[in-house]
């Protein structure tokens, strides 16, 4: 499900409904140079492509000069990542030691928005 230019409430009650069934969840808005986006996947699959690192051998000989001129190897490394609800999200406590870090990396525009 995408939204766009929904009210917040609108956003809030869809995405529940989104969550609770498992279902993908999209939504943002642009305010002139300003705008935002909130994915919740839920319970998120996917795969990665991982470089496998070539053993390189020490010596100089035709075995090393092969392994440098031969295509690098990737492996598929499976991930799960687990995404909260925008309610969730939403309820960030932005007072206290531990949101100080958060604060510092959170862009000044996400409270214009708020």
């Amino acid at each position: 499900v995408c939204l766009t230019c929904c009210s917040r409430e609108s956003m809030l009650r869809i995405n529940h409904i989104c969550h609770k069934n498992g279902i993908k969840f999209f939504t943002g808005d642009v305010f002139g140079y300003h705008g935002y986006m909130f994915a919740d996947l839920g319970n998120h699959e996917f795969v990665e492509e991982k470089p496998k690192v070539a053993k390189v051998a020490m010596e100089d000989g035709p075995e090393a000069k092969r392994a440098r001129l031969e295509p690098p190897e990737t492996t598929m490394v499976k991930k799960c990542l687990q995404f909260c609800p925008l309610r969730d999200a939403l309820a960030v406590e932005w007072r206290g030691e531990k949101a100080l870090a958060a604060l510092r990396r959170t862009a000044p525009d996400y409270f214009l928005l708020q």
